[in-house]
């Protein structure tokens, strides 16, 4: 039973998304605006207002929280709660890095994004909690909209390369008997 997310949980947790992305939204309100995020950096694309994401994050993080909790009370999951909390975490911390060094115009986003695509030859990183770690560390920088959209394409890349890497292993390295 420990190793379940709880629909209280998940609650919990949805609202607290949702009171940081609104109060996000209200100190951009009062503090000159609330931005609008354009496309490819470029303003000569559609641009997407940060009340987009006050809408839409809680959504999607109950969302992937309902997604994760199916996972984990499957009775042949071999995942834990622990290792859905240090992956979310990972995702987390690699979304706060490419933000920090993008606001600050420090050029290592490109190695950042390369060991990404490094990890996903090993790592799932593919999974609900890698990439709600993801929104929600790039939201701060990016609006809620563009990293979902961004991400979503990426777990699509990282569900190939994992699930190729592994079929590979399999033909290549058969299992003893």
């Amino acid at each position: 039973m420990h190793n379940q997310l709880s629909q209280r949980l998940r609650l919990s947790l949805t609202v607290i998304v949702t009171l940081l992305i609104w109060a996000h939204i209200s100190w951009d309100y009062f503090h000159g605006g609330v931005p609008i995020h354009y496309i490819l950096h470029s303003d000569d694309m559609p641009g997407i207002p940060n009340w987009w994401g006050g809408i839409v994050l809680p959504i999607f993080t109950y969302f992937l929280l309902y997604r994760i909790a199916l996972r984990l009370n499957k009775p042949n999951n071999i995942d834990s709660l622990k290792l859905v909390g240090l992956r979310f975490m990972a995702g987390l911390v690699f979304a706060i890095s490419i933000s920090v060094t993008f606001l600050n115009g420090i050029e290592v986003t490109d190695y950042i994004m390369g060991l990404i695509f490094i990890l996903s030859l090993i790592f799932p990183l593919h999974k609900s909690e890698f990439f709600l770690g993801w929104v929600l560390g790039a939201s701060f920088a990016f609006g809620a909209i563009i990293p979902i959209g961004f991400g979503g394409i990426l777990c699509l890349v990282f569900f190939i390369i994992y699930k190729l890497v592994n079929g590979l292993k399999r033909v290549l390295l058969p299992k003893e008997k």
